[in-house]
């Protein structure tokens, strides 16, 4: 559902980042890694839930949690650690790959565009030399 919601916004923004960007090639880039980082959410929450599945089947499948564990009072500190890890798992993992591919997006975007302005810059130059060969070519004497 947070993941719906988070595509959706992203999708509306699209646009308008865009618009102010000036369709700059790195708002672009960065913007396509950002928009594969959430829709990849999907793999991160799945392995999380099957994690959090199968320890809590690992933890509490076994007999002597029903013999000795009536109240459900001797594993507080197992709890605790599944907790931490499933906290960890669903919030921090997902953060830190819509960060670090959101930072990839970033540097590969001002790469590209590097390299777009140079050549640029390159066929510019040529494109001004042809010009000035053809004037010089054809000035009536």
């Amino acid at each position: 559902m947070v993941q719906v919601f988070l595509e959706m916004a992203l999708v509306i923004c699209i646009p308008v980042i865009l618009l102010f960007s000036a369709w700059d090639l790195k708002a672009v880039i960065t913007l396509s890694f950002v928009q594969f980082a959430l829709f990849f959410l999907t793999f991160w929450w799945e392995l999380a839930r099957w994690l959090d599945n199968w320890l809590m089947q690992m933890m509490y499948d076994s007999d002597t949690h029903s013999y000795f564990n009536l109240w459900g009072l001797q594993n507080t500190s197992d709890d605790l650690i599944v907790n931490i890890i499933m906290g960890v798992m669903f919030l921090v993992l997902p953060a830190f790959w819509l960060g670090a591919l959101t930072w990839a997006g970033v540097r590969v975007g001002a790469a590209v565009a590097g390299v777009m302005g140079s050549a640029v810059g390159d066929i510019r130059s040529a494109g001004e030399q042809v010009g000035k060969m053809i004037v010089s070519k054809t000035r009536i004497p």
